[in-house]
């Protein structure tokens, strides 16, 4: 243990940037922990953690104008999450920290506690303002655990709008497996975050409530799912639920009334944006009328469509808009939201949607032109969004080691090409995802499927996530390297015998983000 006193206000500032600049170099994330005094603190008693202020090193210049002496304990991270005992870390012995302070401003004394400097600590403590500011910074599974420090605390970490100023960064991407279980969907896990790893799965199975036709992920919207469950396999209707995987919370989703008796298909989908409402909005497109378009032309491959929105604030649906046409084809089932809209692909070479939730405005999203060579079908491999950036990737020629990733432009006025991918190096490395016993006029001559495209604010720093035969792939946007995320465990051997096949082994992936985003009352037991 090394017990720092004595760090002056002029000195501060100095010596949170060096320590920065020493953690930036260790493979391990540390905690600056301030602690307020107390007389049983001895290694080995975690007293209610006795802990006033965790703050991350990389909060420079905070304390600057909030005091002028402070006591710090440096801890592994590891340590304080599990608990376990206090492994003190002794750091300020380092050659590195040591040479850093010697060519630079005098070292920092280590010295004796005393109760002036701890009346400092404890003032420190008491600033509210400032532990949001330290607290913010703290991975949600911890903020869940420090939940029980104290009742200040618990009070910060449990009020809604805290959550609001959490980070949306994924954790990982969830995957349902092709299974014959129907009532029973199992789920995947692809972990993504610096710290992530399989165990980290929020969940192998949706049990947050004992449904007899079992649940699935329909959508995943800034860390909240929108599941559905069959109430009768024989009937159109569903029950529908909106579940918080951290925080287990739920909350049931009634059909508009007037459709909770009626054999109609209600296809919803999620609008969450908690950066600007702690409210979330659910987007339900129906049949006005459940036999209009029958008795109006039982031919017409075009039906008529209306929306209605349901808020997490009223709790109450309410018509918005006037009917439409679309194909009946159209996917209006778990819709892609991104920048305050859901899109809606149109199947095969039929119009597409966007609709804003905020101006309640339905309309058409352009698609790139489909090449002159190839018939009047899509071949959309990939749809998906990633910080407010709308992707799209089509393939039309063999083979398919080639293609780009286009982007929509924010006014929806088009689409231009964003990256241009050569897995030719992968196939190289992999070759498992040659089919040499196929025809290689086919598109699916190459076995692979994308899970996920990331954009980091870095755009350096954005990656791909590709499924190639039981293994998940890390493929660099920028330079085309590409590494092992992780092995899967779903049992593909069943699709080798077609590599098109590959593309069916997960039938739904969607991005996992913690969140403490309330949605209900209701929790798991």
């Amino acid at each position: 243990m090394e017990l720092i006193d004595m760090l002056q206000r002029n000195q501060l500032s100095y010596f949170i940037n060096g320590f920065s600049r020493i953690l930036n170099q260790q493979s391990t994330p540390f905690l600056v922990c301030l602690y307020k005094p107390c007389k049983s603190m001895i290694p080995g008693v975690h007293r209610n953690l006795q802990t006033k202020i965790l703050f991350s090193i990389a909060l420079r210049g905070v304390l600057r104008k909030q005091l002028c002496h402070i006591s710090i304990y440096i801890y592994s991270f590891k340590v304080m999450i599990h608990e376990t005992s206090h492994s003190f870390l002794s750091f300020f012995h380092s050659n590195t920290l040591q040479d850093m302070l010697s060519k630079k401003r005098p070292r920092i004394r280590i010295v004796r506690r005393s109760d002036k400097y701890s009346q400092n600590a404890e003032a420190i403590a008491n600033n509210y303002d400032l532990l949001i500011l330290i607290l913010v910074r703290l991975p949600v599974k911890s903020l869940l655990r420090f939940k029980s420090v104290s009742k200040t605390w618990h009070s910060i970490i449990s009020d809604p709008e805290f959550s609001r100023r959490l980070s949306l960064n994924i954790s990982g991407l969830i995957m349902c497996k092709l299974s014959y279980q129907v009532n029973k969907p199992e789920y995947g896990f692809i972990p993504l975050g610096n710290k992530s790893s399989t165990d980290d799965a929020p969940f192998k199975y949706l049990d947050f409530i004992n449904h007899s036709s079992g649940l699935k992920v329909v959508q995943s919207c800034n860390g909240l799912l929108l599941c559905s469950s069959s109430r009768y396999y024989n009937n159109f209707n569903y029950d529908y639920y909106i579940y918080n995987p951290t925080t287990k919370q739920f909350v049931t989703i009634p059909l508009p009334s007037n459709l909770q008796n009626a054999r109609v298909v209600c296809r919803l989908s999620l609008a969450f944006d908690p950066t600007k409402s702690l409210h979330y909005r659910v987007v339900c497109v129906r049949d006005p009328d459940p036999w209009l378009n029958i008795l109006n032309d039982p031919e017409s491959n075009y039906v008529s469509q209306q929306i209605e929105i349901y808020s997490s604030q009223t709790r109450s649906w309410r018509l918005s808009g006037k009917p439409f046409l679309s194909h009946v084809n159209t996917g209006f089932g778990g819709g892609l939201f991104c920048n305050g809209t859901i899109h809606w692909l149109g199947a095969y070479n039929n119009t597409s949607f966007y609709f804003n939730v905020e101006d309640e405005e339905l309309r058409d999203l352009p698609m790139p032109p489909i090449p002159d060579h190839w018939e009047d079908l899509r071949r959309v491999l990939y749809f998906g969004e990633s910080r407010n950036h709308l992707h799209l990737i089509e393939i039309y020629r063999p083979p398919t080691s080639r293609f780009s990733v286009y982007e929509v432009e924010s006014d929806y006025s088009g689409w231009f090409v964003k990256y241009n991918i050569n897995l030719d190096p992968l196939i190289v490395a992999y070759p498992g995802m040659v089919r040499t016993y196929w025809d290689p006029s086919d598109l699916n001559y190459y076995a692979f499927s994308i899970f996920y495209i990331v954009r980091e604010a870095n755009d350096e720093e954005s990656y791909m996530v590709l499924h190639i035969p039981e293994k998940a792939i890390r493929y660099s946007l920028k330079d085309g390297s590409f590494k092992k995320i992780c092995d899967l465990d779903a049992n593909e051997a069943e699709y080798r015998s077609s590599p098109g096949l590959i593309l069916l082994a997960y039938c739904f992936v969607g991005e996992f983000i913690q969140t403490l985003s309330p949605v209900s009352q209701q929790s798991r037991e």
